[in-house]
């Protein structure tokens, strides 16, 4: 089974007077990952390291990690590892270094990281992953009441509304519920809602 988190969350450790600062956060694209280290980098500027590792995904999960300067695979390997132990996904993972003038090693490194990041996951709160998809949803005026009890029944994110010429809606399911859920919609409006499927 599949896990993700909701919330950041982070755990500093000392080892041999270098201080390692895990932060495990949410992500939903490859696309944000640049963001979001950048974000850390302006949190830590001082910092020496900032080692990373992401997993994204569901059916194909995407993997990447960097060791950001540190010997190969003594960081980012070590983090990923930790990331896939536990089973998440959507999940960034980065470990900010402050060297503290003491040389750990390879064998060093690799524990210094991988209990990093096992600390950091041990506190953050996971929930069961649950794939989701988007639909965009042009309905008649008349039928906007029903369509919303459907998508509260089945605990439907609106994404946005626009009510300026046909109403508009785009909204998030769970993957599972999908036919359930377009069976239920074109039911309630006697096949007049026009859907269609948009990324996510």
């Amino acid at each position: 089974m599949l896990y993700t988190i909701k919330q950041e969350t982070s755990k500093k450790i000392t080892i041999k007077k270098s201080i390692f600062i895990a932060t495990v956060s949410p992500i939903q694209k490859l696309n944000q990952t640049n963001k979001r280290i950048d974000e850390i980098k302006g949190k830590f500027s001082n910092a020496t390291h900032y080692p990373y590792a992401l997993r994204i995904g569901h059916e194909r999960i995407e993997e990447r990690f960097s060791d950001e300067g540190e010997p190969p695979k003594s960081a980012g390997l070590p983090i990923l590892q930790e990331l896939k132990k536990a089973n998440l996904t959507n999940t960034i993972l980065v470990v900010t270094r402050y060297f503290g003038g003491i040389k750990l090693g390879l064998g060093g490194l690799n524990r210094a990281y991988r209990e990093s990041a096992a600390l950091v996951i041990v506190r953050v709160r996971k929930e069961v992953f649950f794939p989701t998809i988007r639909f965009l949803l042009h309905i008649d005026r008349t039928y906007i009441g029903k369509l919303r009890n459907i998508l509260e029944h089945f605990n439907t994110k609106i994404i946005q509304e626009n009510y300026i010429g046909t109403p508009e809606y785009t909204v998030e399911i769970n993957k599972e519920q999908k036919d359930g859920f377009l069976e239920a919609i074109k039911t309630v409006t006697k096949g007049t809602i026009s859907i269609k499927e948009i990324p996510n």
